[in-house]
């Protein structure tokens, strides 16, 4: 709702919250917000607030997203292999790599470059997954 003067909305949240005291949870309502910073509100029948304030901004580009995506994907094949020392170097990095997209919205070009060699090297169990394939690409449309 659109009130043209601060008086009209003011009876109107008044006559709301009265109703309300009165056992009236039906009707017309107002919600006003002035400026919000981190929280959440919901207003409405069923209405439901998620506050994802505290979770890092999102990817900056699709190509970061798209990274972030198949980087998790790695992530989640990578504990189906038998650990070695190949697994923990790549899950590190993966790490990182997960945690600096997810905190500042894009990952560091020379770690991007550090995880590209390690799945390139084509030596070892990783290289064979898929998903090695897909953070690969990822990572090439990132530092195209």
């Amino acid at each position: 709702m659109r009130y043209e003067d601060e008086a009209a909305a003011d009876g109107a949240a008044n006559r709301a919250e009265d109703g309300a005291a009165n056992g009236n949870t039906g009707g017309s309502g107002v919600v006003r917000i002035g400026s919000m910073s981190g929280g959440a509100v919901a207003a409405g029948y069923g209405a439901r607030a998620v506050d994802m304030s505290g979770h890092g901004p999102a990817p900056a580009t699709s190509a970061q997203a798209e990274l972030l995506d198949a980087v998790r994907t790695l992530r989640e094949q990578l504990a189906l292999l038998v650990p070695s020392e190949e697994t923990a170097g790549v899950a590190g990095e993966l790490a990182r790599v997960e945690e600096e997209i997810a905190g500042t919205g894009r990952a560091d070009a020379g770690r991007l470059s550090r995880l590209r060699e390690l799945l390139g090297t084509g030596a070892g169990a990783v290289s064979g997954l898929a998903a090695a394939v897909a953070v690969t690409q990822a990572i090439a449309q990132v530092l195209a």
